[in-house]
């Protein structure tokens, strides 16, 4: 995104996110500005780019330690007993307890949800950025490539926005709608298994809106010749991506359904996710 529009990578500055005091913000700022090595800023963006371009390291930052703290707390959980009740023969003990009790991890699982809510909105805002002719850098609207005719990614946007909505809707947590079953012996319950539930269905929600936003770049970068092999500027790294995504998502020229595109766009993104995968590809294509 920053780099197809020319945003100046300055919000990375190092000395700025070590300023904010986050390790994680400092690692995605790190992350982020080896991916835009080489961009060239254009000439007319803002001083100061929208939050979701400007504020993304602190974003992703806060992402990943929430992530991390999941990861935590659900790697405990494997490693426990939840059985009732126990017994411990050294101690001829038989212990009738709540290890049985997932709190720690409806916690977590509703902060899985709500992560994958803040990153969905951040996605949808960049996709918005992207089509709005104010805004993109001279793009044409929706990125049409025959404004007044064809309706480009208009749809991909509209269900974006939709999805968000789902989205923010079911990050209500669920760990705390507590209601007393079973004759009021089981009086205050987690709801864990709710929580987890919701939460892998942000995750293909995000997944979901993580492709819209590649097919957008995709067609934003037909649009501006940025997919040329021929371009001399840019971030090689940004560039590579996009041919990745161009190697299975055709322009938008005309109108076409793009559910399939936005799927084959999410599935070349998971492989992206592999950086191992990645690099080897990546040297594959080199001459």
């Amino acid at each position: 995104m920053a780099d197809l529009l020319g945003a100046a990578p300055a919000f990375l500055a190092p000395q700025l996110l070590r300023a904010f005091g986050h390790p994680g913000a400092v690692r995605a700022a790190a992350a982020l500005r080896e991916r835009l090595e080489g961009t060239v800023p254009a000439p007319d963006r803002p001083l100061q780019e929208p939050y979701s371009i400007r504020c993304t390291p602190q974003l992703l930052g806060a992402a990943e330690a929430s992530l991390g703290y999941a990861g935590r707390v659900i790697a405990d959980d494997l490693g426990g007993i939840s059985d009732n009740p126990l017994f411990f023969a050294e101690d001829d003990l038989v212990a009738h307890g709540g290890n049985f009790f997932g709190q720690p991890v409806a916690f977590a699982a509703d902060l899985l949800s709500i992560t994958a809510t803040q990153l969905g909105n951040l996605a949808e805002r960049q996709l918005d950025l992207l089509v709005d002719p104010h805004r993109n850098g001279g793009l044409p609207p929706m990125l049409a490539a025959g404004p007044g005719r064809q309706h480009g990614v208009q749809g991909v946007q509209l269900a974006a926005t939709a999805t968000v909505a789902a989205m923010r809707r079911d990050a209500v947590p669920a760990s705390v709608q507590s209601l007393p079953t079973n004759g009021h012996n089981q009086d205050i319950v987690p709801f864990g298994t709710q929580a987890a539930l919701t939460a892998m269905a942000q995750a293909e929600r995000l997944r979901w809106l993580h492709g819209s936003l590649a097919v957008a770049l995709r067609q934003g970068a037909h649009l501006s010749g940025v997919h040329s092999t021929q371009r001399r500027t840019g971030a090689p790294r940004c560039l590579a991506v996009l041919e990745r995504i161009s190697a299975v998502v055709a322009p938008v020229d005309p109108d076409r359904p793009l559910d399939a595109d936005i799927r084959r766009a999410a599935e070349v993104l998971d492989e992206l996710a592999d950086p191992d995968a990645f690099a080897c590809h990546h040297e594959e294509q080199q001459p």
